[in-house]
């Protein structure tokens, strides 16, 4: 990581240093030669005005002897003079090229002239219809110092380049510094080794938030360790108690089958039949409530408005006919909740037939609709202290005499549990032996009525 980072900033800075020294150069290169432009034009308008006093109206004679003596008198100050009368040089002078007969168009022109040494920089202007004067100035200077300037700069960019490779490897180091704790508590975590690496979660920068949200995800993965671990062995207990809880109808079955292959009267043959009837009922629905408390935990619920009234009318009617001389009665304000109806009225047949099971006939059970949920309230054989701090256990029962003759799973409050806790509500008990028991189902998700915005999570 270190050298590659390294060589990262030295592909992208190295070039760009070169590139600027290159263009830095280039840049007063230009500025330089357009002043340079610029004193030479300067001088030719002088030295123009000068000439053109003279030589306006001079024949071609005259104007050979003065082309000469202008010629000679400006050369010895650096200024080469060329005069050209009807395009031909004159006075012994000859062009440089023949590119330079484009400056004779009878207009003031210009030429830079790069293709040959020494460059030269060149003004033609017209003195009448037969005579132009060139101007020539050497500026092979100008060229020299543009390239002993891209030598220094080159050169310092030379220098730059090494110094930033230098300075490139100690920032890569003490950059990567922290991503390596990082990489390196990455490795303690897959291992798990349970060492605990030393993160930079104090630096302000991009840094400390990545070690945070390392560090982060780090109490995440244990938390989520600790809940897989109390998942498996909540799942492992729950295996062992069905294990346990359907060893006692197998061998009921087994036991009735045997009794079934020997010579029985008509009468015991039935009630035989009736007992295996009931066991295998007893596991049928064992492994009904088993399936739907499994799956509950890993299920979205579909939300919608819901009458507590017409939850608790529906139960009613349903186990009327299981009550046996018990009354089911149903109570209270209706109110609406917002969740899923098919598990609120599981919820709430599962509480009643609880009730009934703890009741004698004669008795009565009421359904009461709250602003926030409902209650089930019986008159049966309540519960002590012990019974309702174990009452949501996966197959624990309070009087397992009484839950098998009548064939209960000892799984119907846990899989009430789960369902409140889908609708983030709780399930309270108030009981006391021997008064009966009332079970209080509360969510805090708000009825629809009094709260805009609804939600189950």
């Amino acid at each position: 990581m270190k050298k590659k980072l390294t060589i990262l900033i030295l592909v992208i800075t190295v070039p760009v240093l070169f590139f600027m020294a290159w263009f830095i150069s280039e840049r007063s290169f230009s500025l330089s030669m357009e002043r340079e432009k610029q004193r030479v034009q300067m001088t030719e308008s002088i030295v123009f005005r000068e000439i053109q006093k003279t030589m306006m109206q001079s024949e071609y004679t005259n104007a050979v002897a003065y082309a000469q003596q202008y010629h000679d008198y400006y050369l010895a100050q650096g200024i080469e003079l060329i005069f050209c009368w009807n395009s031909q040089p004159i006075a012994g002078a000859h062009l440089p090229d023949s590119k330079y007969t484009g400056l004779l168009q009878g207009q003031r022109s210009a030429l830079l002239d790069t293709e040959n040494h020494p460059e030269k920089y060149a003004v033609a202007e017209p003195v009448n219809s037969h005579l132009t004067m060139i101007l020539l100035r050497d500026i092979s200077d100008l060229y020299l110092l543009r390239n002993n300037y891209q030598s220094l700069a080159f050169g310092c960019a030379g220098i730059a380049s090494v110094l930033l490779c230098i300075l490139a490897m100690i920032f890569a180091g003490i950059l990567t510094h922290p991503i390596r704790n990082l990489t390196h508590a990455a490795q303690v975590l897959a291992k798990h080794t349970g060492q605990e690496i030393p993160l930079p979660v104090a630096r302000r920068d991009e840094i400390g938030a990545l070690a945070q949200a390392f560090s982060d995800m780090q109490e995440a993965i244990q938390t989520r360790e600790n809940k897989l671990r109390d998942e498996s062995n909540s799942r492992q207990a729950l295996l062992d108690a069905l294990a346990h809880e359907m060893r006692t109808p197998l061998t009921s079955l087994l036991g009735n089958a045997r009794l079934l292959q020997g010579e029985l009267p008509t009468e015991e043959r039935k009630r035989i039949a009736d007992n295996m009837a009931r066991e295998i009922y007893r596991l049928s629905d064992m492994d009904q409530q088993l399936m739907k408390l499994t799956t509950l935990r890993h299920e979205n619920i579909e939300s919608e408005s819901v009458s507590v009234l017409s939850i608790l009318n529906d139960t009613a009617e349903r186990l009327n006919q299981q009550a046996d001389g018990i009354t089911i009665e149903v109570t209270g304000q209706d109110s609406i909740l917002y969740g899923d109806r098919e598990l609120l009225s599981l919820l709430s047949d599962n509480l009643t037939a609880n009730a009934i099971h703890a009741s004698e006939p004669g008795m009565k059970i009421l359904l009461i609709a709250e602003s926030h949920g409902f209650s089930v309230q019986d008159q049966g054989i309540g519960m002590t202290e012990e019974t309702i701090q174990r009452a949501c256990e996966p197959f624990w029962k309070a009087d397992k005499a009484r839950t098998r003759s009548q064939g209960g799973a000892g799984l119907g409050l846990s899989l009430c549990q789960q369902i409140a806790e889908l609708h983030q509500g709780t399930l309270s008990f108030d009981s006391s032996p021997g008064v009966g028991t009332k079970v209080i189902f509360t969510t805090s998700i708000q009825p629809v009525d009094d709260s805009v915005t609804c939600s189950v999570s």
